[in-house]
């Protein structure tokens, strides 16, 4: 009869040193797969933050001095003369 227990620790070290002879082999493949998903991750983030700034720019109409300009009745912000609708709720402008 078997001991499970020492056939696991077996198991458990054979795993082990499987693993550290892969991380000793593939280092650079590991090093190269963290700094991509750091370089996506910033990289999403820098989207992210064009993205949102490029929408907020073309959602809110500011008019210039003397200019006429619509309001919206369902949520009240400034949208140009000639909007069919309004860039915030997009919603129709009757």
């Amino acid at each position: 009869m078997y001991n499970t227990s020492f056939t696991s620790c077996l198991t458990t070290i054979f795993l082990f040193l499987l693993i550290l002879f892969l991380v000793k082999q593939l280092w650079w493949f590991i090093v190269g797969l963290i700094l991509i998903l750091i370089v996506s991750y910033y990289a999403k983030m820098i989207y992210l933050s064009i993205s949102s700034k490029k929408i907020n720019k073309e959602g809110h109409y500011t008019p210039q001095m003397g200019e006429v300009y619509k309001v919206c009745p369902y949520c009240n912000s400034k949208v140009k003369v000639t909007a069919i609708s309004c860039p915030v709720c997009n919603r129709a402008l009757n």
